[in-house]
């Protein structure tokens, strides 16, 4: 005993991220909630494998009040006492080590339920009644519950939680049973691999929206209100039944989960959160009047698109965060852009792309991937860098490699890491080019690059001002072509001259600097570029405060965010 002492007293605890050698494989989670109190109490159970003996292991915990602890191995229970570190961390020593392998560790607890926080577990007013929500991303199911609470941990989670009777309970997977007494009982099915920061459960006397089914396996819909909102809640129903089949297509499987629920809250600490299965919404975004369904569609084909890219597939650690939020900002355009005309696509990425521009150009920029020390840091880990310019860096890419093949590289790497972790490098692996330099140019560092493009006769010369390489998709009289600039001047031969558009598309991150005699060809070839180019023509014009007259035509566009741009002053 005294050497447990000793090894104990002398055991750091973490300072971050969880050290390596215990790995979770499940968390049985029991909660009795009832909304109008201060406080919850909770059970958690947590399966975990380790790789060498343990003789204090260390996971998740904040504002817990730990009650009782334990260590289950080989069917016989040894207690355990506890240890609070840092105000993130709960310690676990059992009375004697705990030998490599299978080893359950038990906690209860009980914790505050905020009626002002819109982080972790918390409580709302809605009228005349209490109902609880939760929003755990980044690092906030820690609140609620003993957990490992990192992305790279991803276990089953089978949740039960007891509530006054007359409330309701909804959480990830489909409710298994209810039972009543003095109280109600529900439990839900155990779920698939998820993270601990999109597990999600809600309690409270909620209303209950039938969407219907809707996609490939006719999975189940519902948008939950607090009562006496369910009304609004049609339009976010109708969308899903457009949204989620378009998702099913592009990326080549069907949604990942058993059932998909919509939650509207009255305040949270994000516009929405992703939680597989129990989707989380600000009310005023998700209970929309019917004259605005295209705004709902955008939102859900945000959320629900990061069904694949975010839950099925998770960023192995904070630093790869635009692994989900890039991608689901850009497959949200993308699929947007099924409804508009063939000279209306892009716009809306575009537009959303030259204010990450205009950010990355000024003295608050950083880096897309941007490597997490400290809760600090953490807080910020969602900004636009990673939504933003991570979608338009997706956006170069799938013209820079071409569309089909960009699809057909995204379903295996959905495949390949289906359920699992995925780094950006993993990405890098699945596309059909030599990406790596490209990406991690981009990824890796700030600003935005400069191209200029000059004829010589039969050749055109790229020159590139800012980190590279850097794919350039080109448009003249002849088609679209693509070019690798690895230095800082690339000479492309076999080309006219007689006009060329440095940015096909509009895809590209990057500006094009413009020449005047450039602009009077170009002037004379507006009808040859479709509205994504004019757009990055208008912008590219701004960033460098030219009053070329070919602003005069563009201000008379016929798509209004064109003409509005090129009507603007100059910043």
């Amino acid at each position: 005993m005294i050497a447990l002492l000793l090894f104990a007293a002398l055991s750091t605890p973490p300072e971050f991220t969880l050290p390596a050698g215990v790995t979770p494989r499940k968390h049985t989670i029991e909660l009795r909630i009832d909304p109008a109190a201060e406080t919850f109490s909770g059970f958690a159970k947590i399966d975990v494998t380790l790789a060498d003996g343990q003789s204090e292991i260390w996971l998740n915990g904040r504002d817990l009040t730990i009650t009782e602890a334990w260590v289950e191995v080989a069917g016989k229970r040894i207690a355990a006492t506890t240890e609070l570190a840092g105000g993130e961390f709960i310690g676990v020593t059992p009375e004697k080590p705990i030998g490599r392998g299978n080893a359950t560790i038990a906690l209860r607890y009980t914790a505050p339920l905020s009626a002002t926080a819109v982080a972790g577990p918390n409580r709302k007013k809605v009228g005349d009644d209490w109902y609880v929500f939760t929003t755990f991303t980044p690092t906030d199911a820690r609140r609620a519950f003993p957990c490992f609470d990192e992305p790279r941990f991803k276990t089953v989670w089978e949740i039960s939680i007891r509530v006054p009777l007359g409330q309701r309970a909804f959480s990830n997977s489909p409710e298994l049973l209810a039972k009543s007494g003095s109280n109600t009982l529900v439990q839900f099915a155990p779920t698939q691999l998820m993270s601990a920061e999109v597990v999600a459960f809600a309690v409270g006397p909620f209303d209950v929206w039938d969407g219907g089914k809707a996609g490939a396996k006719s999975t189940p819909v519902r948008v939950i209100t607090p009562k006496g909102e369910v009304d609004r809640a049609k339009e976010a129903a109708l969308a899903t039944q457009q949204v989620l089949p378009r998702l099913e297509k592009y990326t080549g499987i069907p949604y990942p989960w058993e059932k998909l629920d919509h939650v509207a809250l009255p305040q949270g600490a994000f516009g929405a959160v992703e939680n597989p299965g129990l989707i989380t919404y600000q009310a005023a975004g998700l209970l929309v009047p019917p004259a605005q369904p295209a705004r709902v569609r955008s939102l859900q084909a945000h959320e629900i698109g990061h069904q694949w890219f975010g839950n099925l597939v998770t960023q192995a650690d904070w630093t790869d965060v635009w692994l989900s939020e890039g991608f689901a900002t850009w497959i949200s355009a993308k699929m947007m852009d099924e409804e508009q005309p063939a000279d209306r696509r892009r716009l809306s990425a575009i537009v959303a792309r030259e204010r990450i521009m205009q950010a990355d150009e000024g003295p608050k920029t950083h880096p897309v991937r941007w490597e997490m020390h400290n809760r600090m840091e953490l807080d910020s880990v969602y900004n636009q860098f990673p939504y933003q310019k991570g979608a338009a860096i997706l956006l170069m890419l799938e013209a820079w490699i071409g569309e089909d093949r960009f699809q057909k590289a995204l379903h295996q790497y959905l495949v390949d890491h289906r359920l699992g972790n995925a780094t950006t490098h993993d990405l890098e692996a699945e596309l059909p080019v030599q990406a790596t330099a490209v990406m991690e140019s981009m990824l890796n560092s700030t600003g935005v690059p400069v191209i200029t493009a000059t004829c010589d006769g039969e050749t055109l010369l790229l020159d590139r001002i800012g980190p590279g390489p850097l794919p350039v998709c080109m448009k003249t009289p002849s088609g679209t072509s693509c070019v690798r600039t690895e230095q800082p001047r690339t000479q492309v031969t076999g080309n006219t001259c007689d006009w060329v558009y440095p940015n096909a598309d509009g895809a590209g991150y990057y500006r094009i600097a413009w020449k005047d005699a450039q602009l009077d060809t170009m002037a004379a070839s507006l009808d040859k570029l479709n509205g994504a180019e004019r757009l990055t023509l208008v912008y590219d014009l701004r960033a460098q405060h030219s009053q070329h007259l070919i602003l005069k035509k563009l201000a008379a566009d016929s798509q209004p965010e064109i003409a509005k741009a090129a009507q603007e002053t100059p910043k």
